[in-house]
């Protein structure tokens, strides 16, 4: 964590770099105004800040309104323009692909600036509700009276800055914009959460409450009680006064949401949906295409599942394995401290096994640690099963993967396995971090990111321990092939809700009656296809694009192929769209045959 002398000193050396790359090759000049277009965005964003570990506007939030985000398109119209007058010709290889992403990046941030009040900024998946107690929690350490100050500014600045939010919405709202109905009693139910308890009421501290106390203990500071005081004042005075402001706008458009879940259901929609879909897939596959490859893929894995089946020496069909998967009590850990305690316990074993044997399937171990946690308790109710946060650029906060232990039952025996390997190891967390620790990037490329890479690396991952020999328990082994149908079913719904028209209830129906999953979860899900679209087919694609150009690389490359050679390929220059990843395995391989 950078103190603000040493953040000064870090900001003079980066402003003096620019002219001292200047002089130097073109790929160091190109270097130099990528670096300075990152700091500009740092320096307009606290919450990028404080997700970097950087204690600069600590005390604020970002600015949310209609005329910022123009603002930023058109600072992002000048950066494109000044990138012409760089020779891409003379630009060394690494330095061309920055050039190309940045390029490719900065338009479609542009075209896409059409959708800006489509997405949903306060839906259960993303929200205040959930950005502001994370920062708060996760990203605003206290060390000194400095960073406690600017926590009780920050609980101050909650109303303010969910008065700009609620603006948005009713802009939104006017257009005729807005989440399904099933939306609101969710996010209601978050922000009720965070304000329930002390200093509000009676009952145990409020999670900000016990969160501030707990750091500045910690911190040893002087006059420990009065900082608590001023912190409830906050809470009381600006903290709470915002939330009740935004439960009462979403109570009052709960009263006019409509059950449509699809976003055909919005101006234009059905376009809104395709450039979501090529968005988040970096493809360029149709909703119709999409959805039949979904099809295919669900078919070929109930045909690997079957026979899975059948070496467990299960005599019913597929769908009753299915059914005895979601109600056999052998397959999940009761609904108590001790069976989520357990739970955790298994999770650290799986970490702990494949840890131990990842120099197998990789060459490169990335230096951040990793760590499991639970979901918070006023985020369970709509958080999904799992997800992974990043850690620290300083290498202060380890990476996270939260696990949502409200309902065991959600939580098969024999998923943890899949799981823990997609959100941890070899999964997010060592994608995340190598990305974070290669050298020679500019920032906006390590610190960036394309969820069919990201999410596809993860689910491709899950199957790489089976590579040597790990999933020897079938239900394991099942629950890898379950995860599996998982993200391609989802190709299916996700089209389905979206461009097929589907409700909310036949899309829970097909996953039900499709996959193992618990009808509980499929509602979660569900709801959250519904609410993030075309994201959810980022995952199937991204891993069946990998696996493509996995299976060209040995098919070529024959006995020189070196599967922890393919993925310093695949994870060597950070993150890049599914296009750009067949080019640079399609250039390896033939430096490889070469060599």
């Amino acid at each position: 964590m950078l103190s603000r002398r040493q953040f000064v000193a870090t900001a003079a050396a980066l402003a003096a770099a620019p002219r001292a790359w200047a002089q130097g090759s073109e790929t160091a000049r190109l270097n130099a105004f990528f670096e300075e277009i990152y700091d500009r965005r740092i320096a307009r964003s606290p919450g990028m800040q404080s997700g970097l570990g950087l204690k600069m506007r600590q005390g604020e939030w970002d600015d949310v309104s209609q005329a910022r985000r123009l603002e930023e398109a058109e600072l992002l119209r000048g950066d494109l323009e000044r990138l012409k007058g760089f020779d891409f010709d003379a630009l060394e290889p690494e330095a061309r692909l920055s050039y190309r992403l940045f390029e490719a990046d900065g338009r479609e941030s542009l075209d896409m600036l059409r959708w800006r009040d489509h997405r949903y900024p306060v839906c259960q998946m993303r929200g205040p509700q959930r950005s502001i107690p994370q920062t708060l929690i996760n990203n605003h350490p206290i060390s000194d009276a400095a960073d406690a100050a600017a926590y009780i500014q920050r609980l101050n600045g909650v109303k303010p800055y969910l008065e700009q939010v609620v603006v948005g919405l009713r802009r939104q709202e006017a257009k005729g914009i807005k989440p399904p109905r099933f939306s609101y009693p969710l996010v209601i139910g978050n922000c009720q959460a965070l304000i329930t308890g002390a200093p509000f009421g009676e009952g145990p501290d409020c999670a900000m409450l016990a969160d501030f106390k707990t750091k500045v203990a910690k911190a040893g500071l002087a006059d420990q009680g009065e900082w608590v005081r001023r912190a409830e004042t906050a809470l009381r005075q600006g903290f709470k006064p915002g939330f009740e402001h935004l439960i009462a706008y979403l109570r009052e458009a709960e009263a006019t949401a409509t059950d449509d879940a699809g976003v055909w259901k919005l101006p234009d929609g059905d376009a809104y949906y395709r450039a979501m879909l090529k968005s988040e897939t970096t493809l360029d596959g149709s909703p119709d295409e999409v959805h039949a490859i979904g099809l295919r893929e669900v078919a070929r894995i109930h045909g690997e599942m079957t026979a899975l089946k059948d070496k467990t020496g299960f005599k019913g069909d597929l769908a009753a394995f299915f059914e005895f998967l979601k109600t056999d009590e052998r397959f999940y850990y009761p609904n108590t401290d001790q069976g989520r305690a357990d739970y955790l316990a298994a999770c650290e074993a799986v970490l702990s096994e494949i840890n131990g044997r990842l120099g197998e399937i990789m060459n490169r171990r990335p230096k951040a640690t990793m760590v499991v946690k639970r979901v918070e308790a006023w985020l369970e109710k709509s958080a999904a099963t799992a997800g992974y946060f990043p850690p620290s650029a300083d290498g202060t906060r380890p990476g996270i993967v939260y696990i949502n232990l409200r309902d065991m039952r959600n939580l098969g025996k024999y998923e943890i396995s899949a799981l823990l390997y997609h959100e941890g190891v070899p999964g997010h967390h060592l994608e995340n971090a190598i990305s974070q620790e290669l050298t020679g990037l500019p920032r906006f490329r390590t610190f960036g990111g394309y969820t069919a890479y990201s999410e596809g690396w993860g689910l491709y991952a899950e199957q790489l321990p089976k590579d040597i020999g790990l999933y020897q328990d079938p239900y394991q082994d099942f629950g890898r092939l379950s995860s599996e149908l998982m993200r391609a079913g989802r190709l299916v719904a996700d089209t389905g809700l979206h461009a097929k028209r589907w409700t909310r209830e036949q899309t829970i129906d097909w996953l039900d009656a499709n996959t193992p999953v618990t009808h509980a979860d499929n509602i979660t899900a569900t709801q959250r296809y519904a609410v993030t679209p075309g994201q959810a087919c980022a995952y199937a694609l991204g891993r069946m694009t990998m696996l493509r150009l996995r299976a060209k690389a040995q098919s070529e490359l024959g006995a020189r192929f070196d599967l922890r050679d393919f993925h310093d390929a695949v994870l060597g220059h950070g993150p890049v769209p599914m296009p750009i990843l067949d080019e640079n395995i399609t250039a390896w391989i033939a430096e490889q045959a070469r060599a």
